[in-house]
């Protein structure tokens, strides 16, 4: 008991034992009790506070509160014993922690009562669905569309009679209305008393799974037929050099007449012509070298408008609008033709009605964030008067996989590959659309000095040739007749192997020659193999390897260091003159002595 003003004036042994304080009459109780608050009580006053044996609650009571002076009266009781208050803090802890990685999660977790109300949303669930937890806590669950009602309902019967269920797969809706595909784990949840108080589940989003697996498939597809095209272009390469070769040697008759030189001649122009949709053919499948060159844009732009206007619909106009100097940059042409390749295919999807693509070329200014050491740049826009680019997909046009096509109608690599090709050569790409009104692709490449031309490095028909013993090695018997005449027709002495190990054979067996010229893909033993059995051996031979095929990024090195030299099939008079003599001249030494 206390009096008005907090003083203890008795207590009884109760107190004592609950409080474990001596009794000392006259002194106020918060000198007793440190955790009461020194102050004079004029109400009803209650305090816990948790001490070794469990938790207490003290209350003040005024005794008599309409009388003067006032008295007050001290009650204390234990709450919870000291188990039961580590208890309950670890519950809280642990009640806590579970919250935080439920909310933490990147996986939606949610739960739902007996009447399928919405008791825990997480913030992945937030991001996947749309609606925050305050929107959508003790709503009813309206993910569910109504076409799928009834089979929700069978499961969630299934999950309140103690069952859970695994790998589910449904279909779902958003806040916004859209469908989302997902996975569902589902288990029932206790409620302590052997029954079931509602569900938890865990959702997976199988919409961006399903988005890749069609577009690996799709890969798949394009790299089948990048393989095939790849294939095909290999052999056509390899019957244009027998066809072009033969060209060469009758232009070399001096009695050809004049009637059938001229039917030579137009052979030729169609296959030269057959060579560039070879090449258009190996661009497509992705099979070549990365090699920067050094041309002129425009001009490379010219000699592309017939392969881009086999892509795009009749009903689209395809102009161009060219600087009128000549451009210079130095990327790999086999690139740019992607680049453009893939420009003009978006432009064209993007105008299913028809419209107008235009190709302008300039010289220009690269943005100020565009690190080159090159002041000048050279400007490629891509232009069109299509649908344009809603503002919210602009930030991620050039993201891998990303695509806005549908399903099967495109891989999301395509402007990916534009902006690493790009980058690749020291430029920058920026996109500039308006839904309605179009849209424009600016390419900044740095602008090259124009290359110098040297005097006396042309070949002439057949006045660039030489005395030197070569070795040809050739699989493909047509190949090998024509190669070996070109080689003849040049001064050449020529002697032959079918493959890489036929030349082996004939190098063990004693023939010297000066230059080694083989095919690249070869039975038994590659070009490659032969290389490397050549520079092993016979480190002062020249060697040249050549192919129909482009995708021989493994010799890059080597023809970079000039270990060797390579061609390119279909091969021309012209071109396999100088390659050799800048092959053997290179070598600095002798033509070898004729055996026999």
């Amino acid at each position: 008991m206390l009096d008005a003003g907090g003083r203890i004036l008795d207590m009884d042994s109760a107190f004592r034992s609950l409080t474990r304080a001596a009794p000392l009459p006259g002194r106020r109780l918060a000198q007793l009790l440190d955790w009461i608050p020194d102050t004079q009580p004029k109400a009803e006053v209650s305090v816990r506070h948790e001490s070794i044996g469990g938790e207490l609650e003290v209350m003040i009571r005024p005794l008599s509160p309409h009388l003067a002076p006032v008295c007050f009266t001290v009650t204390v009781r234990r709450v919870r014993t000291r188990q039961e208050t580590l208890l309950t803090r670890q519950l809280q802890i642990a009640r806590q922690t579970f919250d935080a990685f439920v909310d933490s999660s990147p996986v939606t977790i949610l739960t739902l009562d007996p009447e399928m109300r919405v008791t825990m949303w997480n913030r992945a669930a937030e991001q996947m669905f749309g609606w925050t937890a305050d929107e959508i806590l003790g709503r009813p669950y309206p993910l569910v569309p109504t076409d799928e009602w009834k089979d929700f309902e069978k499961l969630y019967e299934r999950v309140l009679d103690g069952k859970g269920f695994t790998g589910v797969e449904a279909w779902r809706k958003r806040k916004d209305g859209s469908p989302i595909r997902l996975r569902m784990h589902t288990a029932p949840m206790a409620d302590g008393e052997g029954g079931v108080s509602g569900a938890m589940a865990i959702l997976e989003d199988l919409t961006e799974r399903d988005q890749l697996e069609n577009q690996v498939r799709h890969s798949q597809k394009m790299e089948a037929v990048g393989r095939l095209a790849g294939g095909i272009a290999h052999d056509f390469n390899n019957l244009l050099t027998v066809i072009m070769g033969m060209c060469d040697l009758m232009e070399l008759e001096d009695e050809l007449a004049e009637q059938a030189f001229e039917r030579v001649s137009e052979i030729r122009r169609v296959s030269d012509t057959a060579r560039e949709l070879v090449a258009q053919l190996m661009t497509f499948s992705r099979r070549q070298v990365m090699r920067g060159q050094i041309f002129d844009l425009n001009e490379h732009i010219r000699n592309s408008v017939r392969m881009l206007g086999r892509l795009i619909s009749e009903r689209i106009e395809l102009a161009l609008c060219l600087w009128e100097s000549p451009l210079w940059i130095k990327t790999d042409p086999n690139q740019l033709d992607q680049i453009l390749i893939n420009l003009v295919v978006n432009a064209s999807d993007a105008m299913p009605q028809g419209g107008r693509i235009e190709l302008r070329t300039s010289q220009g200014r690269a943005p100020e964030r565009l690190d080159s050491a090159s002041e000048h740049h050279v400007l490629l826009e891509v232009a069109d008067t299509g649908t344009g680019i809603p503002e919210d997909v602009l930030p991620h046009i050039f993201d891998p996989f990303f695509t806005t096509k549908k399903a099967g109608s495109g891989t999301g690599l395509g402007l990916a590959n534009v902006y690493g090709i790009v980058e690749q050569s020291k430029g920058h790409v920026t996109v500039d659309s308006a839904l309605g009104h179009g849209t424009c692709f600016c390419v900044f490449l740095p602008q090259q000095a124009a290359p110098r031309v040297v005097a006396g490095v042309g070949v002439g028909a057949a006045g660039e040739g030489g005395s030197e013993r070569v070795l040809l090695v050739e699989d493909n018997d047509a190949v090998r007749r024509s190669t070996a005449k070109l080689l003849e027709s040049m001064g050449y002495a020529v002697e032959v192997a079918r493959d890489g190990a036929e030349a082996v054979e004939a190098f063990e067996g004693g023939l010297r020659v000066d230059l080694v010229l083989s095919d690249l893909s070869m039975p038994r033993m590659t070009g490659a193999e032969l290389a490397d059995y050549v520079r092993e051996h016979y480190p002062e031979l020249a060697i040249v390897l050549m192919s129909g095929n482009l995708d021989v990024a493994d010799l890059k090195e080597e023809v970079e260091a000039g270990r060797m030299a390579f061609m390119q099939k279909p091969i021309s008079l012209r071109s396999l003159s100088k390659t050799l003599r800048v092959a053997l001249d290179g070598r600095g030494r002798q033509p070898s002595q004729l055996a026999g």
